[in-house]
């Protein structure tokens, strides 16, 4: 099958589809061919309606219908296209290419520098250049892993456990797309993951809990999307095993 690739990301994807599928830039030829296989099958619909209609009605009444409906096709049409041409002009702003050039540049000059301080757990380093060039880092492959090991790190460096961190570790254990964000743990080492998750959950057993407990809080104070209310959270929070 063949594919296209991303002028931001560089990502390979089907030439059908109307954006990239991993940065979300729009792809001009798939979105126009989305708009026409709509409008195509618009008509297919509009012609199955007429011929299952003009045996019972009039021809009168049937043009009538046929001509309202084709009215709103044609209105609904060209909203959805002003709709996908103005998705499209805003990737083809000026501003916006020149901002994805300077990404491109960054991380070809800086890439090497990310992956040493990555293999070598300097998460310093890695933060500060994130504060230079967040939405290059963003795209960077190992930035899920680094949010999470980061992340995984500071809530190691915590003697006390308050509210915000026993929040944190539940995040970690139950909900580690919290720190990844939507589906970046497609891009994290599941081994590694439940080793640092394991851990975790070791600590809060030593300061008292079981497995089934932690289970259970996590289903009372979390909402839908998973991420634990801090005031619900308050009344469960144990210091050195004592509740």
């Amino acid at each position: 099958m063949s594919t296209v690739q991303c002028k931001n990301c560089g990502g390979s994807f089907d030439p059908k589809r109307s954006s990239c599928p991993y940065c979300g830039t729009m792809y001009k030829r798939g979105a126009y061919a989305e708009f026409r296989s709509k409008v195509s099958s618009l008509i297919d619909s509009m012609l199955g309606l007429r011929d299952d209609v003009q045996e019972s009605v009039s021809r009168i009444v049937l043009s009538s219908l046929l001509r309202a409906v084709i009215f709103i096709a044609v209105i609904i049409g060209l909203a959805f296209a002003f709709s996908r041409s103005a998705q499209v002009n805003s990737y083809n702003d000026p501003e916006y290419d020149q901002k994805a050039y300077e990404e491109i540049v960054w991380m070809d000059e800086n890439l090497d520098k990310l992956n040493e301080a990555y293999e070598n757990g300097d998460y310093k380093t890695i933060e500060k250049m994130y504060y230079q060039q967040s939405g290059a880092v963003q795209k960077w492959v190992h930035y899920p892993s680094y949010c999470l090991k980061s992340a995984y790190e500071k809530i190691k460096q915590e003697d006390r456990l308050d509210t915000y961190l026993f929040q944190r570790m539940l995040h970690f254990i139950y909900n580690p797309e919290a720190f990844t964000g939507y589906n970046g743990m497609n891009r994290v080492d599941r081994d590694e993951y439940a080793e640092m998750r394991d851990a975790l959950i070791s600590e809060l057993e030593s300061r008292g809990y079981s497995r089934v407990e932690l289970d259970e809080i996590y289903e009372k104070c979390a909402n839908s999307y998973g991420y634990v209310d801090l005031d619900l959270l308050k009344q469960y929070v144990k210091e050195d095993g004592n509740g």
